[in-house]
């Protein structure tokens, strides 16, 4: 266990440098360099596409590597998972790669009138989809060995440090923009070698394939699996980037596309908290299914929507209360604080499916997990639907109507669905205390003048002030009302943790 702990922590770590690296580039650097058409293609299409392009690539094969691994024990069975890890992908590559230049009159279609450098790089989406697909397949090989840091670092972090490199050359005029993207085709090359190189030193990298895999027991079992993954993963790739797949090909093109994308990146800040907390109440929830104890989930589920709410609800305050000073320290902050409300909107979003609670761990870890599968699917439609209809008359606002809209309805549809089955909710007295505060805070910001003239230090001392605001009305609020007994609980350890530790050795 010691080995997993320690390698989850590691990991950990490196997602979030990675996610800082990330908002670092392209708020500022990207920013920076890069043109808002060349910006709109770099960050939001040619690092976006094949990520989906990727789901269907590889058919299913990191999760299902990881699942059935324990079924291949011995080297020759060992040398079958790891031959299943490279084919079946390079199949998935070749259909994907038909399919792709026979849609091709589709694709110049769509694109062509309002973002053609998308038809002019159409060829580069490739050889991108291939080095991400095996870059994520052997980094789920890797996981099988309980060796997650190194490949995460190589793909977090390396590939990231790497794209700042390539733009600052392209800004300080030593490359071309080209040569930038073919650097970057040829980055994830490079990154897979070293991931190889690793497998090697490891002693987990075999220079034959076996095809014996086809034999295997659970072949047919895999197959199964695979392609119910390959449904759920390929609606899990596209949700969070529709409104980038859609945006180019109406007016505005790239450009409308990069304001919204760093609209909703600094939007998407307010989700990362859930990631912890979902990684922490999974098992316990799974755990008590096989007890069947009912009554256990309930409270998770409170608990978990009443936390979240909170947190999110903070976050979002913060931003939202400074957001004309954050589009001010921003470059070229006049052409992106058009996405403002693109903020609000995928904020609100983000509150709402945090205050929700763990809606899509319940449900999967139930005898009805076959419907989430339903519900994505769902959301999917909605999502294409609600964006084809608001992005032709409101732009990037109309997709980010679309994305609030979307998250409601399928959030509550879920909720619905597990108070109907299973009759538990999330929601309790606690949670109209929050949004009390909510309004609160607010009101206080609203009233609160922007300076008259805003410069450098003038726009700091503002977003000091709303942001001590927030802390002491919203997080002030939070711990003198007890809305949250595990909120209250962790400051009173964090408080007495700085009392021992730093106040003692104040002289």
């Amino acid at each position: 266990m010691g080995i997993i702990i320690r390698q989850g922590l590691k990991s950990s770590v490196v997602t979030y440098v990675g996610v800082l690296i990330g908002m670092f580039n392209v708020l500022i650097l990207y920013n920076r360099f890069l043109s808002q058409e060349q910006l709109g293609l770099y960050a939001s299409t040619l690092l976006t596409f094949p990520v989906i392009y990727m789901s269907f690539v590889l058919l299913g094969v990191p999760s299902t590597a990881v699942r059935f691994h324990s079924q291949f024990q011995g080297e020759a069975a060992r040398r079958q998972l790891f031959s299943f890890i490279l084919i079946v992908p390079f199949l998935g590559l070749c259909a994907f790669t038909l399919l792709y230049l026979l849609f091709k009159p589709f694709y110049i279609d769509f694109y062509a009138e309002h973002s053609p450098m998308l038809v002019r790089y159409y060829y580069v989406f490739i050889p991108l989809t291939a080095g991400m697909a095996y870059l994520l397949a052997l980094e789920a090989y890797s996981r099988i060995h309980l060796r997650i840091v190194v490949p995460s670092l190589i793909r977090e972090v390396g590939l990231r440090l790497a794209n700042s490199v390539f733009v600052v050359l392209f800004g300080l005029g030593y490359i071309t923009f080209d040569t930038m993207v073919s650097l970057t085709v040829l980055s994830y090359a490079l990154a897979i070698a070293a991931i190889l190189v690793y497998l090697h030193f490891q002693g987990n990298l075999y220079r034959s394939l076996d095809f014996g895999f086809i034999r295997h027991p659970a072949f047919k079992e895999m197959y199964r699996y695979g392609l119910w993954v390959l449904l759920a993963g390929a609606s899990a790739a596209l949700l969070p980037h529709i409104e980038k797949i859609l945006l180019p090909g109406f007016e505005g093109g790239l450009g409308n596309t990069a304001i919204f994308d760093i609209a909703s990146r600094i939007a998407l800040v307010i989700a990362i908290p859930r990631n912890s907390i979902v990684m922490i109440s999974a098992p316990i929830i799974s755990e008590a299914y096989l007890r069947n104890d009912l009554a256990h989930i309930d409270t998770i589920y409170k608990k978990s929507s009443l936390n979240l709410f909170i947190i999110g609800s903070f976050l979002l305050l913060g931003i939202w209360g400074n957001i004309d000073s954050i589009f001010t320290l921003i470059p070229k902050s006049d052409i992106y604080a058009q996405g403002k409300w693109v903020v609000l909107m995928i904020g609100l979003g983000r509150v709402v499916d945090m205050m929700t609670g763990l809606n899509s761990e319940i449900l999967v870890n139930s005898r009805y997990y076959r419907y989430d599968i339903v519900f994505m699917v769902f959301l999917t439609a909605l999502l294409l639907v609600s964006n084809l209809s608001l992005i032709p008359a409101f732009g990037f606002n109309g997709a980010a109507a679309a994305a609030l809209l979307s998250t409601v309805v399928y959030n509550a549809s879920k909720l619905f669905f597990i108070w109907y089955k299973m009759g538990i909710q999330p929601f309790t007295g606690a949670t109209l205390k929050v949004a009390v505060l909510i309004a609160g805070t607010y009101a206080l910001l609203w009233f609160i003048p922007h300076p008259a003239t805003p410069t450098l230090l003038a726009t700091l001392l503002d977003v000091a002030l709303r942001s001590v605001v927030v802390v002491v009305l919203f997080g002030g609020g939070v711990l003198a009302w007890r809305v949250s007994d595990d909120i209250s609980a962790g400051f009173r350890a964090g408080w007495s943790l700085v009392r021992s530790r730093v106040l003692k050795k104040v002289p």
